[in-house]
């Protein structure tokens, strides 16, 4: 789900609040990851999706390009991701009509989903499926005042925002639609300042939710209770996670509150999709992905919870990794929705 298209050679920009990251892909038998890099924001610059600071937003979008890395000439033109917590991604159904008159039907029926006023957002959707009793449509809106902000402040870097696309569809062209064996399942991308999840079956993504989970959250938690600084907090957060034989298990109760909550906010979805999708079939597994991934003994701790198979994505099983030194397990997993992103214009 985009907005806005473009046919033309791009790169893959994921924008968050904590970070830019892009990925440019050339074509082939398998993808190649031809230019990449990332850089960490200062506080403040983007704040829930929103360019607060358009000059020093384009110092480091400025800086990631210069200081980018591998071989080939960049694009001038991007395919940027959208912020998850400000974006709406969902099926519906609406009444059986002629498709001239879709858009009409959703603009009708949209306002009972959202609380942002139709004129303020950009629209756009997919017909899934029509039947006699309706028409079943993926919708995604993200507000005007975001989308023209990224817009304005790359045409300002010389660069053309020719796609914006809801993170979810970037990260879905990764993690299932490339590779086989697909099955009803939920996808958790857990961040450094949010986690995102959205559920995926028959070929499509059924809706998308923003938990109030992050990585940066479960570190400052650690730094309070355990009164160490960030810094030591991080390390520990990622060398002990929830294992019970690494730093004297003093993790394991900081954790398990967090990963109760997140199993309810996953349970709570099921529900939701059962209750409120009549072809609705049983969650075979759940995927994780983001820097949150990488947390020790997570995917157990969900498993055992929930009942549910769970595992780490793997971005790398359909597209040649150029740099496996570069791509640790941690950056690997965080930058799944720019190779997304930039997957778009390849495959």
């Amino acid at each position: 789900m985009s907005f806005f298209i473009t046919s033309e050679s791009a790169f893959g920009l994921d924008i968050s609040d904590a970070s830019l990251r892009f990925a440019q892909l050339s074509k082939g038998k398998k993808p190649t990851l031809q230019l990449y890099n990332d850089i960490a924001l200062p506080a403040g610059c983007i704040i829930d999706g929103e360019i607060k600071n358009q000059k020093i937003f384009l110092q480091y979008f400025n800086k990631l390009i210069k200081t980018r890395i591998g071989k080939g000439k960049l694009s001038h033109q991007i395919i940027c991701s959208l912020p998850e917590s400000n974006t709406f991604l969902k099926q519906l159904t609406i009444e059986k009509c002629d498709d001239p008159q879709i858009k009409d039907k959703i603009k009708e029926i949209l306002p009972q989903h959202l609380p942002i006023a139709i004129d303020d957002l950009y629209l756009d959707y997919q017909i899934l499926k029509k039947g006699g009793d309706g028409t079943d449509v993926l919708i995604g809106a993200s507000p005007k005042l975001i989308v023209d902000s990224y817009i304005e402040a790359l045409d300002k870097a010389g660069f053309i925002a020719s796609v914006l696309e809801i993170e979810a569809a970037a990260i879905s062209r990764v993690i299932i639609e490339n590779n086989k064996g697909v099955c009803p399942q939920i996808v958790i991308d857990i961040g450094a300042t949010r986690t995102g999840l959205f559920l995926y079956d028959n070929e499509s993504i059924k809706f998308t939710v923003s938990l109030p989970i992050s990585g940066n959250r479960i570190t400052d938690l650690i730094s309070k209770t355990l009164d160490l600084d960030v810094e030591k907090a991080e390390k520990a957060k990622i060398v002990c996670g929830l294992d019970p034989n690494k730093c004297h298990g003093a993790l394991l109760e900081i954790f398990s509150e967090t990963i109760d909550d997140l199993c309810k906010h996953i349970s709570s979805a099921i529900t939701f999709y059962d209750e409120n999708f009549q072809d609705s079939k049983k969650i075979e597994k759940i995927t994780l992905c983001g820097g949150g991934a990488n947390f020790i003994g997570i995917t157990n701790a969900i498993e055992q919870s929930l009942g549910i198979k769970t595992e780490v994505a793997d971005p790398f099983i359909n597209i040649h990794n150029p740099n496996p030194k570069y791509f640790t397990p941690q950056k690997t997993q965080s930058f799944i929705a720019a190779i997304g992103l930039g997957l778009r214009i390849v495959c």
